[in-house]
């Protein structure tokens, strides 16, 4: 028999089971829906990343496009934007200039599209409007004044200057909201006429270019010449060719010349003690400058004369009586003294008159003779053509190397006569220059070169796969073959040579056995397996729950919300036979029981076991 509490520890033991399995456990739990894997069409999309419209940047020109639409949009003609070359080629009867020529505008109340601005003009017949014209139209263009970059309609543009290269308008800009076109930034300069500062759109590296507008108006700029001897102004234009070179003279050291060489508003300001030299048919005698007159310096140098035995440089030349006691002997030393007579004084160890003999040491001895010596190592020639780097051995000359004879010539015997030099005698059996016939044998023959016929012996391949290549008679055949060969299609395969003619063979397999790839056989490239033309197409996926799939990026997944049968706990006892959903990772994921599992007014814990319900309230009803 059971004990009083035998009823309560059998239910706290189902209540324990009941807590650790759970009544309604789903054992397909545990999938978010999200596949995995490569490719996965069911995964996250991403984000859109640029767009293919672009940044709305500015356009690098100065003006941008006159409409403020897409640059590529060409305006009909007559219309804004439109070229034209007066007033009468427009709609609005309002012909302007740009920088890169005249454009049709239009009137305006308070804004313009693009780089363009609304501006108060007076046009044709005296009227005022207000009319768009470009932002930036004197942007870059060469200028002297800051007149050359305003007009009645603007003020506060600046000719700034860029040192020796010259100056270029500036365009009055807002440090806060600067509105530059590109390549150009908002930068303080200062006005060099008035010395006031202001921020102006300014070009960031390099010199401008000039526009459509500066080379129709040659606008021009005063620029700088200047290095060691001073600055010379000059003017640089817009031409055809672009802004052209400073027109300015090149500095120079000032001279005598009636000229101001240096740019320094002066004229033959030089050193008055600057060298100087006199010349004339004796020679030339240097000096220094005492003045200048009329641009001629006038020069200290004295008048070079005929040298003359006195001890005087005469010539100016650097010596003195040269020449004048000149016996032609080169062992003494030749001297002429005030009274005019002459001394020749023996001197030693100099070179004297060359023997003509190339293993001799033509030298002075100390009585003034000129004596040859015997030398070693020199180089020179023994006579022979057959000897080569021919060396002086004890005052004679010995020959060196021989002479190379070689004339590559493979039919003839090389040989030298020292008279006569280098002689080529026939030769025969040796092998001479291939003809670049694969079918004859080269083989020289009493001095010449012959080609025989090279009969069975293999020659050029014709690059066909059903031909033997084979010499007859001199000439290259290729006869007709058999057995295996390559069509060169890799969609054939077992191909086989008919007729001399590579025939194709069966047509290949390219069947990978996956579902989710389309095979085909490429002529060029061969199979092919392509998986994007299969994407969304449907397969058997490898799930036994959802077998039902769908290919993406070569691979079979499960289908997602395909419904699906999966079993669901509903008391200690047994489960029931749900529909559910299927998700991309396979899983069949079911909902609750359906309505029946309950007991009518039970409070607590029920069970569903051998048919009959079991309400467990009297567990919990504080009953001992």
């Amino acid at each position: 028999m059971f004990s009083p509490r035998s009823p309560l520890t059998l239910a706290t033991a189902l209540l324990a089971a009941v807590l650790a399995f759970g009544c309604s456990d789903d054992t397909t739990s545990g999938s978010n829906g999200t596949g995995t894997g490569g490719g996965n069409l069911f995964g996250d999309t991403g984000a859109i990343g640029d767009s293919v419209f672009g940044d709305g940047g500015k356009s690098d020109s100065a003006v941008g496009d006159a409409g403020g639409g897409a640059a590529d949009v060409v305006p009909d003609p007559g219309t804004f934007g439109a070229p034209c070359t007066g007033n009468s080629d427009c709609d609005s009867s309002l012909c302007v200039q740009t920088p890169d020529g005249k454009v049709c505008s239009k009137t305006c109340i308070e804004e313009c599209p693009g780089n363009w601005h609304c501006v108060q003009r007076q046009v044709a017949g005296g009227d005022v409007q207000f009319i768009c014209v470009p932002r930036f139209l004197y942007l870059c263009d060469p200028c002297n004044d800051n007149g050359d970059c305003n007009d009645p309609s603007t003020s506060g543009n600046v000719c700034v200057s860029f040192g020796t290269a010259g100056s270029f308008c500036g365009t009055a800009c807002d440090e806060v909201s600067p509105n530059c076109p590109n390549s150009y930034s908002c930068q303080a300069v200062v006005d060099p006429k008035t010395g006031l500062s202001s921020h102006q759109c300014v070009r960031d590296a390099g010199l401008c270019e000039c526009s459509a507008k500066a080379v129709d108006l040659a606008l021009e700029t005063t620029c700088t010449n200047q290095n060691l001897y001073g600055a010379c102004k000059g003017s640089r234009f817009c031409g055809d060719h672009g802004l052209g070179q400073c027109l300015a003279k090149v500095p120079e050291q000032e001279t005598c010349n009636g000229i101001d060489d240096d740019c320094d508003g002066k004229t033959d300001n030089f050193d008055a003690s600057a060298p100087c030299d006199k010349t004339n048919q004796f020679g030339t005698c240097k000096g220094v400058i005492l003045a200048c007159e009329q641009g001629q310096a006038v020069c200290d140098a004295p008048d070079a004369k005929p040298e003359l035995c006195n001890g005087i440089d005469d010539n100016c030349n650097g010596q003195t009586d040269e020449g004048i006691c000149d016996d032609g002997n080169d062992c003494t030393i030749d001297t002429c003294d005030t009274a005019g007579g002459c001394k020749h004084k023996g001197q030693s160890g100099i070179q004297c008159s060359d023997d003509g003999d190339p293993c001799t040491n033509d030298i002075c001895n100390e009585d003034g003779q000129c004596i040859h010596k015997g030398v070693a190592g020199v180089a020179c020639d023994d006579g022979s053509i057959c000897t080569q780097t021919d060396k002086c051995l004890a005052g004679t000359c010995v020959g060196g190397n021989n002479l190379d004879c070689n004339d590559n010539d493979p039919c003839t015997a090389d040989g030298c006569d020292p008279f006569t030099g280098c002689t080529h005698n026939p030769a025969s059996d040796a092998v001479c220059t291939d003809d670049g016939n694969p079918c004859t044998l080269d083989q020289c023959q009493a001095g010449q070169c012959v080609h025989k016929p090279n009969e069975g012996g293999a020659c050029t391949d014709d690059g066909k796969p059903c031909t033997v290549d084979v010499c007859k008679n001199g000439i290259c055949t290729h006869d007709i073959g058999s057995g295996p060969c390559d069509d060169g299609n890799p969609c054939t395969e077992n191909d086989l040579c008919q007729g001399g003619a590579c025939q194709p063979g069966t047509v290949k397999s390219c069947n990978d056995g996956k579902d989710c790839t389309l095979d085909t056989c490429d002529p060029k490239f061969g199979c092919q397996h392509n998986s994007s033309a299969m994407d969304y197409k449907p397969c058997t996926a490898s799930s036994s729950e959802c077998p039902v799939g769908v290919c993406s990026g070569g691979g079979c997944f499960s289908k997602p919300n395909e419904p699906c049968q999966t079993k669901v706990k509903v008391d200690l006892c047994g489960s029931v036979e749900v529909v559910g959903t299927c998700t991309a990772a396979g899983k069949c994921v079911g909902k609750s029981a359906p309505a029946g599992y309950s007991c009518p007014g039970c409070k607590s814990v029920c069970m569903k076991c051998f048919g009959a319900n079991i309400c467990l309230d009297f567990l919990f009803s504080g009953s001992p």
